[in-house]
């Protein structure tokens, strides 16, 4: 049988896995694709990412949580140097949640409002690729630490 603890593991680097290589295929795919002038096709696939990337968001948070809790006592965690790392993952997070918000919640409806419009599309394409290129570069760092962590 499977314990809880593998279970949590194995959910929280699928969540990663769903939650970067959608950002990932977005931006090295559908993202050229967009500027080239399927910006529509971008949006509606933007759009109909969402709920499947907010999940896997949501996933790698809560098993992240309970992975935390699964590291030992806290004197061992701190003494070791992972309270450290833990604590810069844990902003990177906040970075990398905040920067993904900011993609669907502004620049995607963004995107949506000049399309419906006949505007150019340009300027929110732009910002939407440069938060993708940032969010892909916190997920490197986030693994990195992850493993770090793992390690400590």
């Amino acid at each position: 049988m499977i314990s809880l603890r593998l279970l949590a593991l194995w959910l929280h680097v699928l969540g990663v896995i769903v939650w970067v290589g959608g950002v990932a295929y977005q931006a090295h795919v559908l993202g050229p694709a967009a500027r080239r002038g399927a910006a529509a096709l971008f949006a509606e696939a933007a759009q109909r990412a969402r709920p499947v990337a907010w999940a896997a968001v949501s996933l790698v948070i809560l098993t992240g949580f309970y992975n935390v809790t699964r590291l030992g006592p806290f004197e061992r965690v701190m003494e070791s140097g992972a309270g450290l790392v833990l604590a810069g993952k844990f902003v990177l997070v906040i970075v990398a949640v905040a920067l993904a918000a900011q993609r669907d919640f502004s620049q995607v409806p963004r995107l949506r409002r000049a399309l419906a419009a006949g505007g150019d599309a340009g300027p929110a394409l732009g910002a939407i690729a440069w938060l993708d290129r940032l969010t892909l570069l916190l997920a490197l760092a986030l693994v990195y630490l992850g493993l770090a962590i793992s390690r400590a």
